[in-house]
């Protein structure tokens, strides 16, 4: 039994799964309570909000994954970045090289720290119009517009923890920052769910956003300067090697396009809608989405967690042993996000009527389509999360092609089948180009078939997600 919990306790990808569960708890528990003690105008704002911190992500534009990424060659020994090139990494004794790693950390705060202050203006600047359009609707303006301000600051908050995640993910401690998420996302839940129990002002739970916000900062100094024997404490806070950030400039900027263009997109469904629905609609459209969202972001556990170990691999040119390993991760997190989508789809209105909510969810044959395009889309993302540990990063022109065709697609059918645009969009746009291409990059960059590597990465996931969604059709 102390085996056990030892082999939990350090394993990354359960720690994983529990930093995503009690985030997701979050979402399961809150949920019920927010469609209950607040009006459909009060619900859409909050999911609005919710959007906003997805901006996170975007306006990173590339520089967590990249950066995590350069962390851990150094981590592994790699003796100097020009030893990188896509085919073979040339590592030293496998020792970490803190004088690269001291070059990297420096550059890694001196960028966060310019791309800060562009945060907050971004986010004011792209979400004000439709918060604003839902505030006015309402009778306690002050509040909400208090409860904006303050769950801005929140986000730009969880933006800087992202260059601390970055360094301590880069350097295999992810085990040790999902210990701590645990915590973290376990009080914030409890706080959380009083606040909405008792009923107080949502500027108030905003409020507690923040100051979880702020405490996750406090975590990710102490854990900084005490992994690696305390190596961190030695290097300069601010410093900036023009090498390395020219070596990252390039693999960071087109992740940031494909960032922007993918999930960004994704996320900016609901501000776009905001602009054009009634606010019933909205809060339908909002909640779905969020549910969906956090099923895939809780899928990603067994997959994003290896990531560190994928570019060690690579480091190494262990191909072989790459491609064994990103098999039998894609394969689990694609059922995890199965099981989750097909929970929504059988079970989500049912839920939502026993709590007597005050919003529902979107026509159950929408959030099929909804299932069945990130299921798609999750599937080329991971592939394109094993090339890129070549640290080529050729994803953004077909990228940028799939955003014109999406954007043009929601333009053309949003005032026609409404919100029923967004996944029919989504889904044309990654079918002429992403959901082939970066599968077909990837299995190049490990020397392997389509069908032999597909049978043991998504294929039964795709049968279970097709005979239950064929169930969901023929029972309605």
């Amino acid at each position: 039994m102390k085996q056990l919990v030892h082999r939990f306790w350090n394993s990354p990808t359960i720690m994983t799964w529990g930093n995503m569960l009690t985030s997701s708890l979050k979402l399961l528990v809150l949920t019920p309570l927010i469609l209950v003690k607040y009006d459909v105008n009060e619900i859409a704002f909050w999911y609005l909000l919710l959007t906003i911190n997805s901006f996170i992500i975007v306006i990173d534009f590339g520089f967590y994954p990249t950066f995590s990424r350069v962390v851990s060659f150094a981590y592994n020994g790699l003796e100097s970045l020009a030893d990188v090139d896509g085919q073979h990494k040339h590592s030293g004794d496998g020792k970490p090289n803190w004088s690269l790693m001291g070059k990297v950390y420096g550059t890694i705060n001196t960028t966060y720290f310019f791309l800060g202050f562009l945060i907050v203006a971004v986010i004011f600047s792209f979400t004000y119009p439709p918060v604003s359009k839902i505030i006015l609707k309402t009778s306690q303006q002050d509040s909400l517009w208090t409860a904006y301000a303050l769950y801005a600051f929140s986000v730009f908050f969880g933006f800087i923890a992202k260059k601390f995640d970055a360094l301590i993910i880069g350097t295999g401690n992810i085990v040790i920052i999902n210990r701590w998420d645990i915590i973290n996302n376990a009080l914030n839940t409890l706080s959380s769910i009083a606040i909405v129990y008792f009923g107080l002002n949502l500027w108030i739970l905003a409020l507690n956003q923040l100051f979880f916000s702020l405490l996750l900062i406090a975590r990710d100094i102490y854990i900084e300067r005490s992994i690696c024997n305390k190596k961190f404490r030695q290097f300069r806070i601010f410093s900036f090697d023009k090498d390395v950030f020219l070596w990252c400039w390039g693999p960071a900027w087109r992740s940031g396009i494909l960032i922007l263009c993918s999930t960004g997109l994704n996320q900016a469904s609901g501000l776009i809608y905001a602009n054009v629905s009634d606010t019933k609609r909205l809060a339908a459209y909002l909640l779905s989405l969020k549910l969906v969202t956090t099923v895939a972001a809780f899928s990603q556990a067994p997959f994003y967690s290896k990531l560190p170990k994928f570019s060690a691999l690579r480091v190494k040119n262990q191909v072989d042993e790459l491609s064994v390993v990103t098999s039998s991760a894609m394969n689990k997190s694609l059922f995890v996000l199965v099981a989750g989508l097909v929970g929504i789809f059988f079970l989500g209105d049912w839920g939502l009527d026993i709590i007597n909510s005050k919003s529902t969810l979107v026509d159950y044959r929408i959030l099929m389509l909804m299932s069945f395009v990130l299921f798609l889309e999750r599937h080329h993302a991971m592939h394109s999360q094993i090339f890129v540990t070549t640290n080529k990063i050729p994803f953004y022109k077909p990228a940028i092609i799939t955003a014109v065709i999406n954007v043009s697609l929601i333009w053309v059918l949003l005032p026609k089948i409404d919100y029923l645009a967004f996944p029919v969009a989504q889904g044309i746009s990654n079918l002429v180009i992403n959901n082939w291409w970066c599968v077909m990059l990837s299995l190049k960059s490990i020397n392997k078939h389509f069908i032999e590597y597909f049978k043991g990465s998504a294929f039964w996931p795709a049968l279970l997600l097709v005979l239950a969604s064929l169930i969901r059709i023929i029972i309605n």
